[in-house]
């Protein structure tokens, strides 16, 4: 690359200051040189911290006065950007539980640039807790059963790859995305907005590739799943809007066998725990799906 294009690195912040800050610090060593940072901060209950650290940097702080969601929050610094930033190419949407390569930035953008066919493109994601353990390494979507997958094959074990789906943990895309694709779907507010972006912008004719030359560490748990009444919502709610919105009819009808089916045990699991949270989470779920209502949803879980 002759010249650097320049990329607006998007992080969203809810009640994360000490991740936040540890990501931003990560992003003070990398190579890449024209670049502008955006930390978008959801409504945190105390961001003090983190405006004060940020204050004393080059970066931008963006403050909301309500929860937007992962889509939401990312759509209102784009927006931002667009206004106040002159000459921006590429955005980067990045969790705020990451930490970089020094060198992470500069392959995935040299990925866009040779190849115009390319929509987006995403790094290669190990555990930060384990940093040689594969978090993801390509993405894939199992349409029956509703499931978008992590590919869990070693790092730089494959070669750059055209993809079905890349994980919002880390996804560069050109700026004229926007005018093609558009922004981030709010109906989601939490999980599967990094689905439904990525078909979007694959049905709008681009590709989606991964990289591996690019790295980058997640702090996730090794062992996750939908624990918390709060995921156990948005997570069934959204895999319904989702395949409702995206599946083939023939598919969506067996995946909402299995998907009633699923839940159903889960159900029957939790009274066994008398977890009623969980239970209630499941049926709200459902029942704001086939009434349509999407984005996020004030409910009481615990009452």
């Amino acid at each position: 690359m002759n010249k650097e294009g320049k990329v607006c690195i998007l992080i969203v912040n809810y009640n994360g200051t000490k991740d936040t800050i540890e990501c931003l610090e990560s992003l003070q060593h990398i190579n890449y040189r024209n670049y502008e940072v955006i930390v978008v901060d959801n409504a945190s209950k105390d961001p003090q911290v983190l405006k004060e650290y940020i204050d004393k940097t080059r970066y931008f702080y963006l403050q909301l006065e309500e929860n937007l969601g992962f889509a939401g929050g990312n759509n209102y610094g784009i927006r931002y950007a667009l206004n106040l930033i002159h000459g921006i190419d590429y955005f980067l949407l990045l969790n705020n539980d990451t930490e970089v390569n020094p060198d992470f930035l500069t392959p995935l953008v040299k990925e866009i640039e040779l190849d115009s066919s390319v929509g987006a493109c995403c790094s290669h994601i190990n555990y930060y807790s384990q940093p040689t353990e594969t978090w993801y390494g390509g993405g894939d979507i199992n349409w029956i059963i509703g499931y978008p997958f992590h590919k869990k094959h070693a790092h730089m074990l494959k070669k750059a790859s055209d993809e079905n789906f890349l994980t919002g943990c880390v996804f560069l895309f050109p700026k004229h995305i926007l005018e093609t694709v558009g922004y981030l779907n709010e109906d989601y507010f939490l999980y599967f907005e990094d689905v439904a972006y990525s078909i979007e912008i694959k049905k709008a004719g681009y590709k989606l590739r991964y990289v591996p030359d690019s790295l980058v560490y997640h702090k996730v748990a090794a062992t996750t799943g939908y624990q918390s009444p709060l995921s156990n919502y948005y997570g069934t709610r959204n895999n319904l809007l989702f395949m409702s919105k995206y599946a083939q009819k023939h598919t969506y009808f067996m995946f909402l066998f299995y998907f009633i089916l699923k839940n159903c045990i889960k159900y029957i699991v939790y009274i066994m725990k008398r977890k009623r949270g969980v239970r209630l989470a499941i049926t709200s779920a459902f029942k704001d799906f086939f009434l349509q209502l999407k984005g996020k949803r004030e409910h009481n879980f615990y009452g």
